[in-house]
């Protein structure tokens, strides 16, 4: 009896052992995603890349690289063709109903990426904004102040001081004249207030136009150096009437039809991507800031720029078959958080102008 149940106990260990440990040699997808995996000669190198190396060396992990496209990569992690992801992947919603994630180790956020206009472009830009609703509208607010001061002053100096201020239309457009000469610090000495009350609305406009002028001033220039296309874009908004391209399957792309744009045209990878911004089939690439920093790197000829945007943050982890093992998933993210905190990851990730 005793023999039996010491043979059971290490047949049900056994057992454990062999359920618990993941398959021989684990395969490892990827797909091209520029700086954090790339590829040259068959050899695939990047930072997500080097983080895998050191997390398979350190638990003596035996895999196989197998590369794919984002789109396969995601299918085969979930059914099993693919134990993980040596290429980053954006932590979503949708995706955690199909497959488990690392821990993050990089946090990123997605931005526009425009052609670039050319100096002839820019003139004629500049030139179109002087037409423009906004600056019509700080020209007519500026002069409904300067036409205020000069109706008081006007008002105070019509009687006493009819020679520089007369009675009349003719007396207004001088208030009027007098407010902008002072305004603008010209001085040129033709008007000048005699009365009390002239000498105190022009002791407050002096000090009010000191103050005001200089915000009136921003607005005009913002008026004329704004553009359709190239500008300090405050938000992504000025795109949804604009045609967006992006990456399939994505977390971008997610983002971007949640927060109804409608516009949007998917590529299979950033190659493509770049390519339907260059032949003008798409106004603006909605993409990962750090792989659109990337881009901007190879870009010899400066055909592109990228605007100050910034939305979605996102996570960078590694997918993972939920099939593995609990103990392996812990101790490769026990791993992950290692590395991330050591200064070689630091400068790997300078390296790419990551940091």
């Amino acid at each position: 009896m005793l023999k039996k149940t010491f043979f059971l106990l290490l047949f049900s260990t056994l057992i454990i052992q062999v359920n618990s440990q993941p398959t021989d040699t684990l395969v490892v997808g990827y797909n091209i995603s520029p700086p954090f995996s790339m590829e040259e000669q068959g050899k695939i190198y990047g930072p997500s890349v080097w983080l895998w190396e050191q997390v398979a060396a350190q638990h003596n992990i035996p895999y196989k690289t197998k590369r794919m496209s984002l789109d396969s990569l995601l299918t085969a992690i979930a059914n099993g063709e693919v134990h993980i992801s040596a290429s980053p992947l954006t932590i979503t919603s949708n995706r955690f109903e199909e497959i488990d994630f690392t821990t993050p180790f990089y946090i990123a956020h997605s931005s526009v990426l425009v052609n670039k206009i050319s100096a002839t472009q820019q003139a004629l830009n500049f030139i179109r904004s002087f037409f423009s609703m906004n600056f019509f509208r700080a020209m007519g607010a500026l002069a409904f102040v300067i036409l205020i001061f000069g109706f008081l002053e006007w008002y105070f100096e019509r009687n006493q001081n009819e020679d520089e201020f007369g009675k009349g239309l003719k007396g207004l457009w001088q208030g009027f004249w007098w407010s902008a000469v002072t305004m603008t610090t010209v001085g040129y000495g033709d008007k000048s207030p005699k009365t009390v009350g002239g000498r105190i609305v022009a002791l407050v406009w002096m000090f009010t136009a000191i103050i005001i002028i200089s915000g009136f001033t921003a607005s005009i220039a913002s008026s004329l150096t704004v553009n359709q296309m190239q500008s300090d874009v405050s938000a992504l908004n000025d795109f949804k009437e604009k045609q967006l391209g992006t990456v399939e399957s994505s977390g971008t792309e997610k983002w971007l039809i949640d927060n109804f744009f409608n516009n949007i045209q998917s590529y299979a990878n950033t190659d493509e991507l770049i390519e339907g911004l260059r032949n003008g089939n798409i106004d603006a690439v909605a993409y990962d800031r750090p792989l659109l920093q990337n881009r901007l790197h190879s870009d010899t000829l400066s055909e592109f720029t990228l605007l100050d945007i910034k939305y979605n943050p996102q996570f960078y982890a590694f997918g993972l078959n939920r099939e593995l093992p609990n103990e392996l998933k812990r101790k490769i993210s026990e791993a992950i958080l290692e590395n991330t905190e050591s200064m070689d990851w630091k400068v790997h990730l300078s390296e790419y102008d990551l940091r």
